[in-house]
């Protein structure tokens, strides 16, 4: 995995990107990130077109808007991803279904 101190102009590009993706995935638009984030509409725009830094608190509040960790929005890494796919999945489900599901799951990988 690549040292967070060693990101160059060109990985911002990159993260700037994915942001982009994961915001479209998700049907917003730049301004309701915005809003959920508490910064403005053109501090959000510099963030997805990289013309700034990505802040730590920044960082911290996509990850909780697009339910996907840091390696992912960082590092592109996809089990993050994967898992964040499968809570949204379960998140809507009663427990029992929850129970068969698992009980697949289990099968299927054994």
């Amino acid at each position: 995995m690549k040292d967070i101190k060693t990101l160059s102009n060109d990985d911002r590009y990159v993260i700037a990107d994915r942001i982009v993706s994961l915001r479209k995935e998700s049907g917003y638009k730049s301004k309701d990130i915005a809003q959920q984030m508490e910064i403005s509409a053109s501090a959000y725009s510099d963030i997805e077109c990289a013309n700034t830094k990505l802040s730590l608190d920044n960082l911290y509040k996509l990850c909780q808007i697009f339910d996907v960790s840091a390696d992912y929005i960082i590092f592109g890494e996809t089990e993050g991803a994967y898992v964040a796919e499968i809570r949204k999945l379960l998140r809507c489900q009663r427990p029992k279904m929850i129970e068969k599901i698992i009980g697949v799951i289990r099968i299927m990988v054994s």
